[in-house]
């Protein structure tokens, strides 16, 4: 199977991203409510910052929530400000509430956490695409999902041997607007994190 993994900028810019991406990776224990309740609270963040989020599987066990980005002449925002700023936001997150969110890479310290990878966002980075299979068993896809969809008090799972029963998906992107946003990342929201514009 071929895992598709884009890097998060365009190739007419590789040096300013026009995506930035929040990896929850929860550990095997924690319940999915758990996990959109936290997906839900890192859109709501990005609300307050007055940005518009997307969301999607990853074929595993976790959710991105990405964060579209107006491509150049507008964003002025590079790879080392995108970390920055990825950082900034996910450190308030495990401040806010240690017993859940972690933001170190140790897996040794994950049980009963939610791993907010920051990570994703810096140059040679990459995620996997929407739409992509998985190179695990099952061959699970990452798929994109509406916000109204995290209520399904379990997993929702996607496979390559299924197509047949999630295929009528396709005719409704509930990502359709995202390569049409024009939002950037303002220097208020950056001091809101204590980042220096």
């Amino acid at each position: 199977v071929l895992e598709i993994h884009p890097w998060g900028s365009r190739n007419a810019d590789l040096e300013h991203p026009d995506r930035l991406i929040f990896d929850l990776d929860p550990d095997e224990s924690l319940p999915w409510p758990t996990v959109t309740e936290a997906a839900a609270e890192v859109r709501a963040r990005l609300k307050k910052l007055g940005l518009t989020s997307f969301l999607k599987t990853t074929g595993g066990k976790g959710l991105h929530v990405v964060i579209p980005i107006a491509p150049q002449p507008k964003n002025q925002m590079d790879w080392p400000a995108a970390k920055s700023f990825a950082h900034a936001f996910v450190l308030a997150m495990e401040k806010a509430n240690p017993r859940l969110y972690l933001t170190k890479m140790s897996k040794a310290a994950r049980t009963g956490k939610i791993y907010l990878d920051y990570l994703r966002n810096e140059r040679g980075a990459t995620a996997v695409a929407p739409y992509s299979p998985r190179a695990h068993a099952g061959t699970a896809v990452s798929m994109p999902l509406a916000w109204s969809e995290l209520g399904t008090p379990t997993r929702p799972t996607f496979h390559v041997a299924n197509f047949a029963d999630w295929h009528t998906r396709l005719a409704k992107d509930p990502w359709k607007t995202i390569a049409s946003a024009t939002q950037s990342i303002r220097a208020e929201s950056l001091t809101t994190l204590g980042i220096k514009p």
